[in-house]
Order: C-alpha cells, then sequence, then structure tokens
C-alpha cells in the first residue's frame, strides 16, 4: 500500500528563512546600479545573514534536519564569500574580481539554486517560488556581468527581491502558524504518496 507522506512545513527553518531575504533583497538591490550601497552596510547585511543561515543550518543538524542543514550551510557561506568580492575592494583589500570570476561563481551558486528549486516539490509552493527566484536572481546576475549588461541586471535584482519577500514570508508564516498551532498564513503545502500513480494533491 502506498505510504502517505508527513506534512511537511519547517524543513527549512524560519530563522534561514528570514535571514536569507535579508542577504538576497539587500544584494541583488545593490546589484542593479538603481543605488549605491555602501561597502559597510552590504558587508554586515551579509556577514550577519550569513552567519544566521549557517547558525539555522547547524541547528538544524543537531535536530536530525539533513535537508535544512544542506541548504543553510552553503547559503550561509555564500553569502560570507562575497564579503570578499563585493566587500574587501571597495575597502582597499584586493583587487575587484575579474567579471569570468563573478560570471563563473554566481553561475554555480545559480546551478545550486536550481538543485535546491527541484527539491522543493516536496515541500510547499512558497518555498518553490524562493528558490526558484533565487535561481533566476543568480544566473541573470552573472549574464548581467558577462555582457555588462543592465537590463540583465536589473532583471537578476527585481528576481532578488521577489526571492527576499517570499522567503521573508515563508518564514514569518511558519513561525506564526507553529506559534498559533494553526495554519493562519498559508504556504501551498504539499501532500502526496510515495507511489507515483497516485495523485498529487495541494492544500493551502
Amino acid at each position: 500500500m502506498p505510504t502517505e507522506l508527513p506534512a511537511v512545513q519547517n524543513k527549512i527553518p524560519s530563522l534561514g528563512l528570514i535571514a536569507l531575504a535579508l542577504t538576497i533583497s539587500t544584494y541583488a538591490f545593490s546589484q542593479t546600479g538603481l543605488y549605491h550601497t555602501p561597502a559597510s552596510t552590504l558587508g554586515t547585511v551579509l556577514s550577519i545573514g550569513g552567519g544566521m543561515q549557517i547558525m539555522a543550518g547547524m541547528r538544524s543538524r543537531q535536530n536530525v534536519g539533513y535537508s535544512a542543514t544542506t541548504t543553510m550551510l552553503p547559503l550561509g557561506m555564500f553569502w560570507l564569500s562575497l564579503i570578499g568580492f563585493e566587500v574587501f575592494p571597495q575597502l582597499g583589500f584586493g583587487q575587484t574580481p575579474k567579471a569570468v570570476t563573478m560570471v563563473a561563481y554566481l553561475s554555480m551558486w545559480g546551478l545550486f539554486s536550481a538543485i535546491l528549486f527541484l527539491g522543493s516539490f516536496q515541500q510547499s509552493r512558497a518555498l518553490q517560488l524562493v528558490f526558484s527566484a533565487l535561481m533566476f536572481c543568480l544566473l541573470f546576475l552573472a549574464m548581467g556581468k558577462l555582457r555588462d549588461n543592465h537590463v540583465f541586471l536589473v532583471i537578476g535584482g527585481i528576481s532578488g527581491i521577489v526571492c527576499g519577500l517570499s522567503a521573508g514570508y515563508t518564514g514569518f508564516a511558519q513561525l506564526f502558524n507553529r506559534w498559533l498551532g494553526r495554519s493562519i498564513f498559508p504556504i501551498g503545502q504539499w501532500r502526496g504518496q510515495l507511489d507515483p500513480k497516485s495523485e498529487e494533491q495541494f492544500t493551502p
């Protein structure tokens, strides 16, 4: 007989999603060129947000949350590594990386986001939006840096802001739903069965 999957709501911790909302929104907006984000502000946001995501991943590891660990730890290290690429050169430490370097780096993490997006199909529709927007953000920013095209950078920035808003909503929705003991803020929870012939069901 097919085995019903458990309801998935907090596989990705709320702390990690809220920190992701902070980092991706700030970084994506700084790449659009619409506003020059000071290096000190960008460095502070990336370091705090990245550290919070690493903490969320380590805490999930202690609670046997392997999916959250493999998501939050790499993302946290990604934001911390961006300090060396984006912040240190503005402060006079090291040289600004070449466009090819940033394209390769952002593309690699865009592909990692694509893997996270595929894994989110068994979690919730809200997480699908988060990771799909993150994937498009990084890939469009990579194309923008490759061609030095402002249009691609703006599209990537908008995708990053969408990712930040959806990640913030999902994180706070999980938090308040857990506090209240019922689903007040919908996240598009996925329910299905392990039997591939069975019909998938979605509940709000």
